[in-house]
C-alpha cells in the first residue's frame, strides 16, 4: 500500500483562511481572528493557530505585528514569494510551506571540484535529489532546487529510484538530527536555458542562487541545497534591531 501523507492541520487551516481572503471573506484591512479565537472556534492548539497564520503570512496575505494581529494585505496572490527568515524554524517552515516535484534522484559521490567548493572530503557520497518547488496553494513555480543530502539511512539506496519513498526518507532524517545552524550564500545570476520552462520565464532572466549548508549541533554537514530564483519570484526580508 502506498505511503501517504495527511495534510498538516496548521496547513489546512491556512489553507481555508487562504480561501476566505481570495473570495473577499476578510477585505484589504480587515484583522484576522486571533490565535486565541481561531483555537476556539477549530478547537485547535495555540501552536497550530500560530502556525497557520505564519502559513498566510508567507503566502504574502497578511501582516503579522505582535500587538496589532494579522491585517490582511491583499485579496490576490501576490507575484513575488516573500520569505521572512528570522531563525533555522522560519527555514524549515518555509520548506514545510511549499510543494518539492523531484524530478532526478540519485546516489553520487563528491568530485574533486565540488570537495574544494563545499570543503568536505572527496568521494563522499551523497543523495542529490533535483526539482521545482510550487507554491502550496496554487502550484505557482517558486524555484528550482537541488538538494545534496549527505545524512541518509543507507537502506534506502536499493530504492533510490523511488522519489516518493526517497523524500520520505529525507523528511524523516532531517526531522531526527537537530540543526545547528544554516550558513546561507546570495549571488545574482542568470536561470539556464533548460530551466526557464520549468519555472515559466523567459531566456536570459536575472535570478537569485542561494546556498545554504545545514550543519548539525556535532558540526556534521547534513545537506547543501541549491535555490535558484527568478528575481521576479523572490524578495528577502529580514529585520535588524540595534543591540
Amino acid at each position: 500500500m502506498a505511503k501517504t501523507i495527511k495534510q498538516a492541520k496548521y496547513k489546512e487551516l491556512g489553507e481555508k483562511i487562504i480561501d476566505a481572503i481570495l473570495q473577499q471573506q476578510y477585505l484589504v484591512g480587515d484583522l484576522l481572528p486571533t490565535e486565541k479565537e481561531l483555537c476556539q472556534t477549530h478547537n485547535i492548539s495555540r501552536y497550530t493557530a500560530r502556525e497557520a497564520l505564519r502559513y498566510v503570512q508567507t503566502a504574502g496575505l497578511v501582516d503579522r505585528r505582535q500587538g496589532s494581529g494579522s491585517r490582511v494585505l491583499r485579496n490576490k496572490l501576490p507575484n513575488k514569494i516573500n520569505q521572512f527568515i528570522h531563525s533555522v524554524q522560519d527555514l524549515l517552515n518555509f520548506g514545510e510551506q511549499t510543494r518539492f516535484e523531484i524530478e532526478s534522484c540519485e546516489l553520487q559521490n563528491i568530485t574533486a571540484e565540488q570537495a574544494e567548493i563545499y570543503a568536505i572530503a572527496a568521494t563522499t557520497p551523497f543523495i542529490k535529489l533535483a526539482g521545482v518547488r510550487l507554491e502550496s496553494h496554487n502550484k505557482k513555480p517558486i524555484c528550482y532546487s537541488v538538494i545534496n543530502q549527505f545524512k541518509f539511512d543507507q537502506s534506502i539506496l536499493p530504492d533510490i529510484s523511488n522519489k516518493k519513498k526517497v523524500l520520505y526518507a529525507f523528511v524523516d532524517a532531517m526531522k531526527q538530527v537537530p540543526i545547528g545552524r544554516v550558513e546561507q550564500s546570495f549571488s545574482a545570476t542568470i536561470i539556464p536555458n533548460d530551466l526557464c520552462d520549468k519555472l515559466g520565464v523567459p531566456m536570459y532572466s536575472a535570478a537569485m542562487l542561494i546556498i545554504r549548508r545545514y550543519i548539525s549541533k556535532d558540526n556534521t554537514l547534513l545537506l547543501i541545497a541549491e535555490n535558484i530564483y527568478p528575481a521576479s519570484r523572490y524578495t528577502y526580508s529580514n529585520v535588524l534591531e540595534q543591540s
